[in-house]
């Protein structure tokens, strides 16, 4: 694993891009990447500009593609795992993209990101929240990464389609769906209640009424 000198040294010999660097990102053994330009929230269902808005929310519940600052370039001998960072993960976030950057990936990252608390999470444009942590590989890749994710630039229609063609409900709305429910079973359960204590009081109502018509004939 390169440490933060290391990933100095990866930069310097061009084994590692990260445009545009941040000083602040650099950490003792990682590099933090930025909340990009862009990012879709699946509640919403509409691509939201990060930059002219100031931050992205993402709702109990809600799934969230979010596009680093960063373009990212490693060499056939670097490679990267990826975490969010603790922050957020104490927050309730979830990352669902892939755990890592393939040697001689070049491009955006672009994250998928679940909401699993009860209450909204908010990120503001430019904050670090994704974790890289590097490392140098004994040789170089045979087979250097060279997929369809190869030199994106950000959220791609593709990113958007597997959120907005998601059948039935989302995630979101089924926590509202059951909270609501929890709620009216709340309800019922306080009429059942009162119905409990209503039934003797008609039943002995009912006794009275009809002892009282026998003692009357």
């Amino acid at each position: 694993m390169l440490s933060d000198n290391g990933i100095r040294q990866a930069i310097d010999a061009k084994e590692l891009a990260l445009e545009p660097f941040a000083e602040a990102s650099l950490q003792p053994a990682s590099y933090d990447f930025r909340v990009g330009n862009y990012a879709f929230v699946s509640s919403t269902r509409e691509k939201v500009n990060v930059e002219d808005k100031g931050l992205i929310v993402i709702e109990p519940g809600d799934f969230a593609v979010i596009e680093t600052l960063e373009n990212v370039s490693v060499g056939p001998q670097v490679a990267a795992m990826l975490g969010l960072r603790s922050e957020y993960a104490r927050q309730g976030l979830l990352i669902l993209s892939g755990p890592q950057i393939d040697p001689g990936f070049a491009g955006v990252l672009v994250i998928r990101i679940v909401n699993l608390s009860p209450k909204r999470v908010a990120l503001t444009y430019s904050a670090p929240f994704l974790t890289a942590q590097f490392f140098r590989l004994p040789e170089p890749a045979a087979h250097p990464y060279k997929g369809d994710r190869q030199g994106q630039t950000g959220i791609t229609p593709r990113d958007v389609q597997e959120l907005t063609e998601t059948e039935g409900l989302t995630l979101g709305e089924m926590m509202k769906t059951l909270s609501s429910l929890a709620s009216d079973v709340s309800g019922l359960r306080g009429s059942i209640t009162a119905l409990a204590w209503a039934v003797p009081l008609i039943v002995l109502f009912g006794i009275a009424v009809i002892t009282l018509v026998v003692l009357l004939k």
